[in-house]
């Protein structure tokens, strides 16, 4: 798999360096090579604050236990569809329904849009009836560093934070500052730092990288839901997992880190084709199930 994404994947990144719309029309075909989602999960589309929202829930699911879930795309892609297989996965294991979340793109809709989608999503739950500790929210790569910034707008609003966090290959330093983003450039199958600084300049337009709801790395990081984050050992975005898990440790939260050896970036969509997959979604949701409670 890593040799096939090396020799395709990563290129096609590169050689769309400046014509996003190009590479949405490629992206979109790739899709089609998603493992599709498991039996008995019903999909509908609803409308969250003008923005499209797919709500995935398998037959045992509750609708008490929710996951708002954030797509990667380095902010410019769109990918609720290709996470439908991830989605109905953790629905069916930890028996909770998820939200996938459309929020806005760059360049078209910049920074800090995907940040108000994010939150609002969240504000809706929480007008549906639902508590916070009934709620977790998911994210990966740039969906990741999403989820990082909902859950200091939550602080920021004064707002209780959700039961906890789980971060697949979190972007949350679009400064590119991580030591893993030149050391992992060549082992990094996937992604470059090209691609990622033409990314966070197409979404962040004139804005500051370092600005902390565009890279909460620089945030303060006190006073977070608990998260576990997911990262492979030879992605550039490495070094932006590591060190944000050890700043929420420094600032008395609560961060646990597994990194898993020689995996491509965001593995997990990859569902039943890879063991490993299966490993890591078995381990998300085992501490979902555990951060998640009913009140009484």
């Amino acid at each position: 798999m890593n040799l096939l994404f090396k020799r395709t994947l990563k290129p096609m990144l590169k050689q769309h360096l400046d014509d996003i719309p190009k590479l949405r029309q490629r992206m979109g075909a790739s899709d089609q090579a998603i493992p599709k989602p498991i039996a008995n999960t019903e999909f509908s589309r609803i409308v969250v604050e003008g923005r499209q929202v797919d709500r995935v829930q398998h037959e045992s699911a509750s609708p008490d236990k929710v996951c708002l879930y954030f797509h990667g795309g380095g902010y410019v892609l769109p990918g609720s569809q290709g996470h439908a297989a991830l989605a109905s996965e953790l629905s069916k294991q930890v028996g909770m329904t998820v939200y996938l979340l459309d929020y806005r793109l760059g360049p078209e809709e910049p920074f800090p849009m995907a940040v108000d989608d994010a939150f609002a999503a969240y504000r809706w739950l929480l007008g549906e009836g639902l508590t916070p500790d009934q709620i977790i929210i998911g994210g990966d790569s740039a969906g990741g560093g999403l989820a990082v910034a909902t859950l200091l707008n939550i602080k920021h609003h004064g707002l209780a934070q959700p039961a906890a966090a789980m971060l697949l290959s979190p972007w949350v330093d679009l400064s590119l500052s991580g030591s893993s983003v030149k050391v992992n450039e060549d082992r990094d199958v996937m992604l470059s730092e090209g691609v990622l600084a033409s990314w966070a300049k197409a979404y962040l337009q004139e804005h500051d990288p370092m600005a902390p709801l565009a890279s909460p790395i620089f945030a303060d990081l006190s006073g977070l839901a608990p998260m576990l984050v997911h990262v492979g050992s030879t992605e550039i975005l490495r070094s932006d997992a590591e060190d944000l898990v050890d700043r929420v440790i420094e600032q008395g939260g609560s961060a646990v880190l597994k990194v898993w050896e020689n995996l491509p970036h965001v593995f997990q969509v990859l569902g039943s084709r890879l063991p490993e997959a299966k490993a890591s979604i078995a381990l998300l949701a085992d501490y979902c199930r555990q951060q998640l409670r009913t009140p009484t």
